[in-house]
């Protein structure tokens, strides 16, 4: 499929090879529960990253996600939908109600929806401009993509027959498309349609006459075998949407205040945690910049200020990192406003936290005009939490791996997009340097304890992986350095990070 849209000039070389899957990773099931509803029931989750239509589904993506959010309907953030709720007058005859749709992603009608998508692309005027593929060319992708929905749970492979899958990329902006497509005719056939509908993904808030909430939730019921809502009228005069609580007042205006589940117990990130201490700041900023967004009144803002210091005290934040973080939020309108583009940006940088290390090395990557980004490398969630069923290591992909003589101290060090048992195969063929070994020495390699040393899914980063590995084990076998040459001035750096050096062993992920 691929080829013959590169052949009609629907994708350049390039892209051809950045959407061709070198390799596949099974896409394995797991369950992340909803702690806020009862009996915690869980979110289906597909991982669909390394998979043959990941790629594929992350540039259909691209291109067709313009075509959403644009009605007058659609609920960007928590900030738009105060905008727009904030001038509407509750009249005495009519209701807050909400609506939620039952499992919407599992129950998006595929073909259906991709009809929708066709007719869509053909009348979109500027498709030419993100793209050379024609309607065809991207519906058919998207169908491959959509019905390529087999996944691996307790070793047993499934398929989905019905839905999107939960974690492929272009599942949300499907169920975006059929849904902008479902109001449309949901409003329009209906004689007394609500004042007001506003939806965020699978969520909506309307306001309707009182008399009209039950058959108006009939009627939508009524429309589509796979689409059903939960209803949910306003209580006391309250009703929550996203993280906002919008509340009636007695006049029938509308007033705002943030909106917390009954299991949030307000714990942020510990300031004691190892985390840049920009990453901190930002929960501060965050949390003042939410209050200040939804709150309307000046009494509940400081009222809500007042518990945000609270719960951040106890979590460790001393009053300088709220002065510090408030102040930055006035230091970064400033420069905005006042940008020197006399010095462009010249890239951007990722860099992971070590305390003291990283902040020395973001001030320098400063200095050359380039942005740095800081992850940090663990978390108790990476840790602790294994949802997914593990991939045995020579079904693994993206591997840098490690073989070692089972006989003499000779080790060879590789890298392969592909997954690791088919590579292997190939160091048996006499032509291989792990191969031509057995033969000249008479030794035997341990094929069974084949180590993964790394994982790494880009291409580039994946050759300097194996260049550093390589480096560090001083791999005999490795007729040279790897496919990415490393400057020397790494070698002490890379000599001194050789876990050999104190415990007398390699690590391994494995």
């Amino acid at each position: 499929m691929l080829k013959s849209i590169r052949d009609d000039g629907g994708i350049e070389e390039l892209k051809y090879k950045q959407l061709y899957p070198t390799a596949e990773e099974v896409p394995k099931f797991y369950g992340l529960p909803k702690v806020h509803k009862t009996n915690a029931p869980l979110r289906p989750i597909v991982a669909c990253r390394g998979s043959i239509a990941y790629n594929a589904s992350k540039y259909v993506a691209e291109i067709i996600s313009p075509l959403i959010g644009n009605t007058e309907h659609h609920i960007h953030n928590s900030k738009d939908l105060v905008t727009k709720l904030e001038d509407f007058v509750v009249q005495p005859d009519e209701q807050l109600v909400s609506y939620d749709v039952t499992a919407l992603f599992t129950c998006t009608p595929i073909n259906e929806t991709i009809n929708i998508i066709e007719s869509r692309l053909q009348s979109d005027a500027s498709l030419g401009q993100r793209t050379n593929m024609t309607v065809n060319h991207i519906t058919g992708l998207l169908r491959y993509v959509l019905t390529s929905t087999y996944f691996q749970y307790n070793n047993e492979f499934y398929a989905q027959v019905e839905g999107a899958a939960m974690g492929q990329p272009v599942s949300p902006i499907i169920a975006e498309f059929f849904m902008e497509d479902f109001e449309k005719k949901a409003l329009s056939y209906y004689p007394n349609p609500p004042r007001f509908w506003g939806r965020y993904v699978d969520d909506t808030v309307v306001i309707i006459k009182k008399s009209e909430v039950t058959a108006f939730t009939n009627h939508i019921n009524s429309l589509h075998p796979s689409i059903k809502f939960t209803m949910e009228r306003e209580d006391d005069g309250q009703l929550a949407m996203l993280d906002v609580l919008v509340k009636r007042a007695p006049d029938g205006s509308l007033k705002f205040q943030v909106y917390r589940k009954s299991t949030h117990t307000n714990q942020y990130l510990s300031f004691s945690s190892h985390h840049p201490l920009q990453h901190k700041l930002g929960v501060v900023r965050t949390l003042v910049d939410r209050a200040n967004t939804i709150v309307t009144t000046e009494d509940d803002k400081k009222e809500e200020i007042t518990g945000i210091r609270k719960s951040l005290a106890i979590c460790g934040y001393r009053k300088w990192a709220w002065d510090t973080a408030n102040n930055s939020i006035n230091s970064n309108r400033r420069s905005s406003r006042n940008k020197n583009t006399d010095h462009p940006n010249k890239g951007s940088v990722t860099l992971p936290y070590a305390e003291g290390v990283t902040e020395s090395l973001q001030r320098l990557f400063k200095s050359h005009h380039i942005t740095t980004h800081i992850k940090p490398q663990n978390s108790l969630r990476s840790l602790l939490v294994s949802p997914k069923d593990p991939t045995h290591k020579l079904d693994k992909s993206g591997a840098v791996y490690g073989l070692q003589c089972a006989d003499c101290d000779s080790t060879y060090v590789g890298e392969s997009a592909r997954p690791l048992r088919n590579r292997l195969k190939e160091h048996e063929r006499p032509s291989s340097p792990v191969g031509e070994h057995p033969m000249r020495a008479k030794h035997r390699i341990d094929w069974d304890n084949v180590r993964v040393l790394d994982r790494e899914s880009d291409w580039y980063r994946r050759g300097v992986r194996e260049a550093i590995h390589i480096k560090r084990r001083d791999c005999n076998l490795n007729r040279d350095q790897g496919r990415h040459i490393l400057p020397l001035s790494y070698d002490n750096i890379i000599k001194s990070c050789d876990p050999r050096n104190t415990s007398g062993h390699v690590t391994t992920t494995e």
